[in-house]
């Protein structure tokens, strides 16, 4: 069985952060399925994502909408993605979005391990 690497997409969003990140996870939602999302400090967040084959060519499109743009070379990633048949099933991608008005002192809080 060969697992499909995943698409690595890069956006920018300007503005609060927490808003920010709810337009996002709408905008995943959207077109597929959020699986994980991590902070790293308040500039940067990686979201692990399968969208839907189908859905793929709307995604660029719904993250400008999310006021998340991505950049050129995540675009013609989810373009040439989209024109691979089959056209169905999900497609896993790894989004990374840089908040440039985010807190960089912001710290997240890890719960302690038990035991």
């Amino acid at each position: 069985m060969v697992v499909p690497r995943p698409l690595t997409l890069s956006a920018i969003a300007r503005g609060e952060r927490a808003a920010a990140i709810s337009r996002i996870e709408s905008a995943i939602s959207s077109c597929g399925w959020l699986v994980e999302a991590r902070a790293f400090s308040g500039l940067y967040m990686s979201f692990q994502v399968e969208l839907e084959r189908p859905r793929l060519g709307g995604f660029a499109q719904r993250m400008r909408d999310a006021g998340a743009p991505l950049d050129a070379p995540s675009e013609a990633a989810l373009a040439a993605e989209a024109s691979v048949t089959p056209a169905e099933g999900a497609v896993p991608a790894a989004l990374g979005v840089t908040f440039p008005d985010g807190n960089p002192d912001q710290r997240q809080v890890i719960p302690p391990v038990p035991g």
